[in-house]
């Protein structure tokens, strides 16, 4: 009983549900800014996600990180700079994290070095 106890407790400090867990956070991410960069007001906005994705803490696979989530939003445009950026992330996890994706999201302005 003072297992489950311990257990209980954890998972309610740690912010994790045992079961089920869907949590958006705030990340941070230096970016250029509209100063940096030729910035014009027609500039589009881009979004582009990362991921990765664990099984039973045994086999992991994936990139989450702001590199390949900044690719991701500039798809083509490969001469393109992403400022003036946001970033996310978001974390699910099944099963006392049986399956668990972590996803970094960054949106911004794309425009010219």
């Amino acid at each position: 009983m003072r297992r489950l106890r311990a257990l209980f407790l954890i998972a309610l400090v740690s912010g994790c549900g045992l079961l089920y867990t869907d949590v958006h956070s705030p990340y941070a991410y230096r970016s250029a800014t509209p100063v940096d960069v030729k910035a014009h007001g027609s500039d589009e906005l881009a979004s582009g996600t990362a991921c990765s994705r664990s099984v039973l803490f045994l086999v992991a696979w994936g990139d989450s990180g702001f590199a390949a989530a900044t690719r991701d939003a500039l798809g083509a445009k490969t001469d393109a700079v992403l400022y003036d950026v946001k970033s996310d992330i978001h974390v699910k996890a099944y099963a006392f994290g049986a399956y668990t994706e972590v996803c970094t999201i960054v949106s911004g302005r794309v425009g010219r070095p």
